[in-house]
């Protein structure tokens, strides 16, 4: 009873959940905001559903037989159009914003609710928690986020992640919400402006959550392209953000960049030895830009497993190298693209647009 008494007394949190194809993890999902809001007066779930094709739609409908929720069908458009849909139908003062595949922990809405009483705080963001039973590259990404947010000492942040985060709907409003042109980015670009407005951000480790990161190298590495393609469109609306921001730091930024440097030595070598040119040079450079690249992330890697002890984290030399290559691979496609005139859309990142 108290804390469904704090939630009114915060004008009440909208749970807005974007779901596209999200079978394997939104009972979980939707079951723990449930769980953890119980039948609040002062607290509603709304699923936007962006043309699922898979048994998302079936899930939503059997679980909306025991847990109130308001199911509403996006525009097809991408993952910012479909929050923004949701946020415009919330009720109340506060916007939670949860991912398919995040399942929160009992607190989670108090503890951010309580971060937003703070007048100055326009959005609070919960804290991912490494699942020790998930498969080896989800356990990597988890380490690798969880290494970077331990840099935040007082919790005070630039960039808070939607999925994962409470904002005050007045303030996403004023700034003109998410930004629908973007595809993975679009958090990133919100934060900035919240931030431009004269407002603090937040990341908070009361508020738990466990996040269903992709569990094969493929599935890793397609995200990693998106979220490469996804960061040089940011890039591109806040030219100043070029090195990074708290949670993407300078060094991961220009990982990419060096790469690619190198992949531009290697590849030009190569012609250059054909037509009995010193292709030694070119060659020498390039493998040692790649070695000190290995050798970076070797020690981040020490410095993980020092700490957590998961040997998930050893992986990082290698599937860091292969995520700048990922990066390298969008950085070409978003220039092609750039070059020829087309169009910089959602779904270049985040996939196809629902069919």
């Amino acid at each position: 009873m108290e804390e469904q008494e704090q939630l009114s007394l915060v004008g009440g949190v909208s749970f807005v959940v974007p779901v596209h194809n999200g079978a394997a993890t939104l009972r979980d999902a939707l079951t723990a905001i449930a769980e953890d809001v119980g039948l609040s007066a002062s607290a509603e779930i709304i699923v936007v559903d962006d043309g699922s094709t898979d048994d998302s739609r079936l899930i939503v409908a059997d679980l909306a037989e025991t847990i109130p929720m308001r199911v509403i069908r996006g525009s097809g458009r991408g993952a910012a159009a479909a929050l923004n849909t949701g946020i415009r139908a919330a009720r109340f003062a506060l916007i939670a914003q949860i991912d398919q595949d995040v399942i929160i922990r009992p607190g989670w809405t108090h503890a951010l609710a309580a971060a937003l009483a703070d007048p100055t705080v326009a959005a609070a963001q919960g804290w991912h928690l490494r699942d020790p039973s998930a498969p080896l590259c989800a356990r990597a990404t988890s380490i690798d986020l969880e290494q970077r947010y331990l840099t935040l000492a007082d919790g005070d942040t630039d960039h808070v992640c939607t999925g994962n985060t409470m904002y005050r709907a007045a303030v996403l409003h004023w700034v003109g919400l998410f930004d629908e042109t973007l595809g993975y980015g679009y958090d990133n670009d919100v934060s900035y402006r919240l931030q431009e407005a004269g407002y603090r951000l937040r990341v908070e480790k009361r508020a738990q959550s466990v996040h269903r990161w992709r569990e094969k190298l493929a599935g890793y590495l397609r995200q990693q392209y998106g979220f490469g393609y996804g960061r040089i469109d940011v890039v591109n609306k806040h030219p100043w953000r070029f090195n990074g921001d708290c949670v993407s730091p300078a060094a991961m930024m220009w990982h990419p960049l060096l790469m690619a440097a190198a992949v531009i030595l290697l590849v030009g070598s190569a012609p250059l030895g054909l037509i009995g040119l010193d292709w030694q040079p070119y060659f020498a450079c390039g493998a040692t830009l790649v070695g000190l690249l290995f050798l970076e992330r070797v020690a981040a890697s020490g410095r993980a497993w020092s700490r957590c002890g998961d040997v998930a984290s050893l992986t990082f030399p290698v599937l860091h190298l292969l995520r700048d290559i990922s990066w390298v691979a969008a950085i070409a496609v978003w220039v092609k693209r750039r070059l020829t005139g087309e169009p910089s859309l959602p779904f270049h990142s985040m996939g196809a647009p629902a069919r």
